[in-house]
């Protein structure tokens, strides 16, 4: 028994060291191709005033996700305070700069609260959250190649598609939720699924909890569109709204795969990629991901910072 844990250690760490390499290795192959010169004198043309100003909306927009997180909560059973909320949230948003990916975020978030409540209702809430934000970043692409229509036909055509195979994906794994018996699962894990299947019932019982945390989710990520359609903007990025509608979300959901650390490098070549056809330097599409991604550090910096100074303890039985 005691030779598992050590595996796990052990397997755990060559993971870590095969994204590090992979985060490494992508940016090298973007720095082969690229000119670093012109990534960086494209990220400086930002200024700080705009850079700054993203922030702050940055942070609104958290704000608002921690709210729509505690409102999952509620609907599930469980009232934790606001502040207790954004705490955990803020820590959550900490955990992402270090960890191999949001997934790690999600179980510190999750944790934070489960301090008191226990972990099943933050953890399947959470899960839940992480959903409809999917849920919301598909329909904003969607939308964004309908607005787009003819221009670029092929391109929109095979994103679209790309969209709709997601959606389905999404609707498709909340029915299985829904439907899934506990005599359906495995012996072996059976107990803990029980119990997450039970939350994952009290959720579905409040469909106006998830369509206000959709709605909610959908007015956030389109937010964040409209900040990298900023940061585009000051960079020398000419594009219209619609453009960005439908390749952010798609470069951010391409960034969701755990092979590199928190999507570093995979963001970038995908938003690259899917600037390409619209006449797009990659130099400029690197910087504008370079860019944001040093909105997230440093608001995530901020949220951990806030998430220790606080007056207040975590939570604790």
């Amino acid at each position: 028994m005691s030779e598992e844990p050590a595996q796990q250690t052990t397997r755990g760490r060559w993971l870590l060291l095969l994204r590090v390499a992979i985060t490494v290795g992508i940016f090298a192959l973007l720095f082969s191709w690229l000119p670093m010169r012109d990534v960086w004198a494209a990220m400086t043309r930002t200024g700080f005033t705009v850079w700054f100003a993203v922030i702050l909306a940055f942070g609104a927009g958290h704000a608002v996700a921690a709210l729509k997180w505690r409102g999952l909560l509620r609907a599930a059973g469980i009232s934790p305070g606001i502040l207790d909320t954004i705490r955990a949230h803020g820590a959550g948003l900490f955990a992402n700069i270090w960890l191999p990916s949001i997934v790690g975020g999600d179980v510190i978030r999750a944790s934070w609260i489960a301090r008191r409540h226990g972990l099943a209702v933050p953890a399947v809430a959470g899960m839940v959250d992480r959903i409809l934000d999917l849920l919301a970043l598909v329909i904003l692409a969607a939308t964004g190649s309908l607005l787009i229509g003819d221009v670029e036909r092929d391109v929109t055509g095979l994103l679209r598609g790309a969209a709709v195979v997601l959606a389905v994906g999404i609707l498709g794994g909340i029915a299985v939720l829904r439907w899934l018996q506990p005599h359906h699962i495995p012996a072996v894990v059976r107990g803990p699924a029980t119990k997450i299947l039970e939350v994952a019932d009290a959720l579905f019982q409040q469909p106006a909890a998830a369509a206000r945390a959709l709605t909610l989710s959908l007015s956030v990520q389109f937010l964040f569109v409209c900040l990298n359609a900023a940061l585009g903007a000051a960079i020398g990025i000419e594009l219209s709204l619609a453009v960005w509608l439908l390749v952010w979300p798609l470069a951010k959901i391409v960034a969701l795969a755990p092979v590199s650390l928190g999507g570093l490098g995979v963001r970038e070549a995908a938003l690259a990629g899917l600037l390409a056809p619209f006449a797009v330097e990659g130099s400029l599409a690197v910087a504008q991901a370079l860019v944001w991604q040093s909105v997230l550090f440093a608001f995530g910096l901020v949220a951990g910072a806030s998430t220790i100074l606080v007056p207040g303890k975590p939570p604790s039985d």
